[in-house]
């Protein structure tokens, strides 16, 4: 910490000063002189003011705050301490003299516990919160190549799980901050980009420009955003502009993705093998070769060609980014204007995602006390996908044939024995098969904010969200059917327009901040569809379907919904260690009926910092806070027009003729309520030996009730459901992350761990009229949201079983079902085992829910080097694993390639029964259950910076090159495939999670 003063002669005028002084001067001053006025600048190491510096007399009630340009005005005595402080920066205490003038330069507090984190409607140092956020900074982000900033969230913040749904390009990521609460309604958080909420597509952003991000957890912190914040709220900082020259930067990286855990494939002989034995279960002649391969087939099995369609049906993928800014700023203005370039191109031909975006921040102080401000992004986006059939085909096709005949020609059906099953590689020929989606996206906050006096502020935003995308989709005619295609577009324009006033105090031990807010919400969309099946011209595509022979589709809505609220919060700090928040949130909601459309959400929280009493002074302990808040929010995250009725467009007899009329499609139901969930948090933060190791432990419960959900209804009411408010939920978890720096030697060896790990308990604690269980949804009181309800597999009958599998009315090598449960002599259930399998043995096998997740980073430094790596876990969820469908053709023997440890008499596995060609096994579903749980590296960075000898001679400033593994490796009980997955799935022809390998370029200049 550097500290400099500078004495003058001279009496500063304090005409103007906020503060009225009091008797205690007097009292403080032992030669009873009369205090005098004492002005002064408060500038951080760059020698750039603060404002909003925070400057006492200690021991006295006299105090103020730093003006726009740093400066203030103060009346003190020789012999006073004058104390300054701010947030993020160490504070600092002068003794007066015989001076009146002080010139006080404070230097960043690089205490994890001093960082300023930002909340709804302002910031606080960490030490001062009272409810529960994480955060992570750009340093963090950036750790991790990716698209989207979720992603590189991964394993980084306690009580936020992060799944990617699969290994396509641009596909979505899911995140859910301490669990799903609602069945019916959306559980996905609300994001707020430099002030203004959205729920829009995050791909659209490119998190290069991003500063930080904060997560509100619970009620206390997330109440401020009343309805929409009812999921947590993902509040996103981008980077500004600071007062100096111009810097202009680069960043850039290519790399090369495959999927993390790739299939293993049976060869032409273990596949030969295995239709043998499966066509042998069937009823054949298992040593007659006819009966189960083609000619062809049998052909290339003796000239031992094979063909392994996984390595012609896929590719190396591809990922590149490149960014360029400007950034910089005098006393009047500052900006940061920076334009990027993305692309991921994935491993399956023809599916890729890129965007290129601009993002503009600029704020421009005009007078003393007026500055405007502007931060927008422009991003244009095109993502295509594949089809599911070249990887599902892929899996299932005989190796015995290839995609072409002897000449070359591609062959549309190559296997004789399938001729249904088209060629894994059809939909990669030209004009066959297209899924293009292309997005335009606007999004801004426009404010001004006006500084009345030192205390009292107003800031009003704008913020436009204007989206257009289109989807166009085509099928060709090279699998036999009519060609067809068909369009989709979309246009959305959201604007949010905020009043915020918000005042800060400081007197004595005293510090107040109050925030009031006035907003207004509103979202338009339009869609419009059409499409068409037999067009003349293949090379059209979607392009012409006008000119298709018959239209198969037109459509077009509209929707509109708003939201009105009014917000307050007040903020109390007294003598830097006790520490109070009050909120309370009005909201009006467009989506509800007259009498329901307002609710009003209050929120609490407090907290007591231990470490700032005389007893804890000389303790190792260098920081403890405890701090709990309760507090209310609602949902209404459903369709708009919910509550009015709706009808549709139908056909019907009139007379003998067909007729269009329009029939009643949603009953209305104008008692539709909020959701509303209470929550209460409980927490303690820690340092440890000067903060070298730091955290919090955090404990809550969620109660959800007023459920939004569809309920059933009897054919006679002519409607099939109603959605109404029945059910509630519970989540209830405990969260501890911990930070610590092990190693810290200047110019040396530095060594920080970041750890997190976390749990949540999901529950349906009520469902409809009492009932305990919904088992046609799948819906169970004491269980989460989404859980797999089946037959437990108890192995594989083998042939010393015979008699007892024939109860069953099974054979040897089928899969053989747990008993447990029956019924008594009265009738009900026992939970006991009763020699009958039914359906009342199936149970709760698993949920989608993880029972704890957590992450690990290391990160070393030793000169200009660095590495990172980081491990993240992610334990106890269930899995429903799709390439163990037995249904249908797949794992009989006929549309399987699968390796894989199947029963014979030869083999009596317990994994995977009998394969029969001719039907699937009885309790086939049984198989699919998997212990999901998985341990990944999820990331592993090394990189250099250039010595600053060398670098200064190109003109650069700095200079870093680096390298990075994404998903290195994985280990997980589930060893067929990658088992990460947003809903509890894999398989079906989703693709594959990806490792991606990449090197990249810092450059400043």
């Amino acid at each position: 910490m550097l500290l400099f003063c500078t004495y003058t002669q001279g009496r500063a005028n304090t005409a103007n000063s906020p503060f009225t002084f009091h008797s205690e001067i007097e009292k403080s001053n032992p030669t009873n002189k009369l205090p005098a006025a004492i002005s002064g600048t408060v500038v951080d190491q760059n020698n750039l003011p603060i404002p909003g510096a925070t400057v006492v007399v200690v021991g006295t009630t006299t105090g103020t705050v730093t003006d726009i340009d740093g400066k203030f005005n103060i009346d003190a005595t020789s012999g006073q301490v004058i104390r300054v402080s701010f947030i993020g920066f160490q504070s600092t205490e002068v003794t007066v003299g015989n001076q009146t003038t002080l010139n006080i330069s404070l230097q960043e507090d690089t205490s994890s516990l001093e960082e300023v984190v930002v909340v709804g409607y302002g910031t606080q140092r960490k030490s001062d919160l009272t409810g529960a956020i994480s955060s992570v900074t750009s340093e963090d982000l950036k750790e991790t190549p990716a698209g989207n900033f979720l992603e590189q969230s991964q394993g980084r913040l306690a009580g936020v799980d992060i799944v990617r749904a699969n290994g396509s390009p641009g596909s979505p990521v899911q995140i859910r901050i301490r669990g799903n609460r609602s069945i019916n309604a959306s559980n996905e958080p609300l994001y707020v980009i430099d002030g203004i909420p959205t729920n829009a597509n995050i791909n659209d952003f490119n998190p290069n420009d991003i500063e930080s991000m904060e997560v509100l957890k619970d009620a206390s912190s997330v109440a401020i955003y009343g309805s929409r914040g009812a999921n947590g709220v993902v509040l996103i900082t981008t980077k500004r502009g600071k007062t100096g020259k111009a810097v202009i930067s680069y960043d850039g990286y290519y790399g090369v993705k495959q999927p993390i855990e790739n299939l293993n494939l049976m060869d032409g002989d273990a596949f030969a093998a295995y239709s043998r034995i499966a066509r042998g279960h069937d009823g054949d002649d298992p040593s007659f070769d006819g009966n189960f391969l083609a000619p062809l087939e049998i052909e290339n099995l003796q000239a031992g060609r094979f063909t392994n369609w996984l390595d012609l049906a896929l590719q190396t993928g591809s990922q590149q980014d490149h960014q360029v800014s400007v950034s910089g700023g005098t006393d009047k203005i500052n900006y940061y204007v920076s334009g990027s370039f993305f692309k991921e191109d994935g491993y399956i031909p023809g599916t890729d995602f890129e965007r290129t975006a601009v993002r503009v921040n600029l704020e421009s102080k005009l007078t003393e006390k007026l500055k405007l401000g502007l931060s927008a992004t422009v991003s244009l986006s095109e993502r295509n996908q594949m089809a599911s059939t070249p990887f599902s085909n892929s899996i299932g096709y005989s190796p015995l044939v290839g995609p072409t005949d002897e000449e070359g020609n591609f062959l549309a059906f190559p296997n004789p024995r399938e001729g249904l099953l088209s060629n894994p590689l059809l939909n990669y020929q030209p004009n066959q098969y297209v899924d293009e989606t292309r997005g335009h996206r606007i999004f801004a906050n426009l404010y001004a904010e006006y500084q009345f006096n030192d205390n009292l502020k107003l800031r009003v935003n704008y913020g436009p969200d204007f989206n257009l995308s289109r989807r166009g989709t085509y099928g060709g005619m090279l699998d036999g059917n009519i060609n067809q295609g068909a369009i989709n577009n979309q246009m959305d324009f959201a604007y949010t327009q905020e009043n915020i006033l918000s005042y800060d105090k400081i007197f004595g031990k005293h510090a107040l901040n109050l925030v009031g807010l006035f907003s207004v919400q509103s979202s338009r969309f339009e869609t419009s569809s059409l499409s068409g099946q037999d067009i003349p011209i293949e090379k059209s595509l979607f392009y012409d379907l006008g000119s298709s022979s018959t239209i198969t589709g037109i459509g077009s809505s509209l929707g509109e919904w708003g939201l009105t609220s009014y917000m307050g919060r007040a903020n109390y700090r007294y003598d830097d260690k006790f520490l109070f928040t009050l909120t309370g949130r009005a909201d009006g909601s467009s989506r509800l009926a007259e009498g329901n459309k307002w609710a009003f959400f209050p929120a609490f929280s407090a907290g007591y910092i231990l470490s700032e009493e005389e007893l804890m002074q000389d303790s190792k302990i260098s920081f403890l806070k405890v701090r709990g808040g309760y507090g209310e929010v609602g949902n209404t995250a459903i369709s708009a027009y919910q509550t009015l009725g709706g009808l549709e467009r139908t056909t019907y007899l009139f007379g003998s003729t067909a007729a269009f009329g329009y029939a009643n499609s949603l009953i209305p139901n104008p008692d539709l309520k909020w959701e509303i969930s209470k929550t209460i948090n409980i927490g303690v933060d820690y340092g440890l030996f000067a903060d070298r190791i730091n955290g919090s432990l955090e404990y809550y419960i969620t109660n959800t009730s007023n459920l939004l959900l569809n309920r059933l209804l009897p054919i006679t009411s002519g409607y099939n459901s109603v959605l109404q408010n029945i059910g509630s939920t519970r989540n209830s978890g405990w969260e501890l992350s911990l930070n610590a720096n092990i190693i810290n030697r200047p110019n040396g060896l530095k060594w920080d761990v970041d750890m997190n790990v976390f749990s949540n308990k999901e529950q349906i604690t009520e469902l409809f009229d009492g009932e305990s269980d919904d088992v046609g949804n799948n819906w169970f009181i004491g269980e989460p949201i989404n859980v797999f309800y089946s037959f437990e597999q108890g192995g594989i009958w083998q042939t010393n079983e015979a008699d007892l599998a024939a109860n069953n009315g099974q054979l040897p090598g089928d899969i053989r079902i747990n008993d447990v449960n029956g019924r008594g002599a009265d009738g009900e259930l026992t939970k006991q085992p009763d020699g009958n399998i039914n359906s009342e043995d199936r149970k709760v096998l698993g949920s989608t829910v993880p029972s704890w997740s957590g992450g690990l980073t290391n990160r070393l430094s030793y000169k200009g080097f660095d590495l990172s790596v980081l491990v993240h876990a992610r334990m106890g969820q269930m899995l429903n694993s799709g390439y163990h469908n037995l249904g249908g053709n797949n794992w009989q023997g006929r549309l399987n390639a699968i390796t894989m440890d199947y029963w014979t008499v030869d083999n009596p596995t317990n994994a995977i029964p009998r394969p029969n060609a001719g039907e699937a096994p009885l309790y086939s579903d049984a198989v699919r259950y998997f212990d999901g749980s998985y341990i990944k590296i999820r990331n592993i960075a090394l990189g250099y910076n250039i010595n600053a000898g060398l670098i200064q001679k190109l003109g650069l400033t700095s200079a870093r090159i680096y390298s990075t593994v994404n998903n290195a490796f994985i280990f997980s009980p589930y060893s067929t495939v990658d088992p990460e997955t947003s809903n509890g799935s894999v398989g079906g022809g989703s693709p594959l999670t990806t490792a991606s390998y990449i090197f990249g370029i810092n450059l400043k200049f």
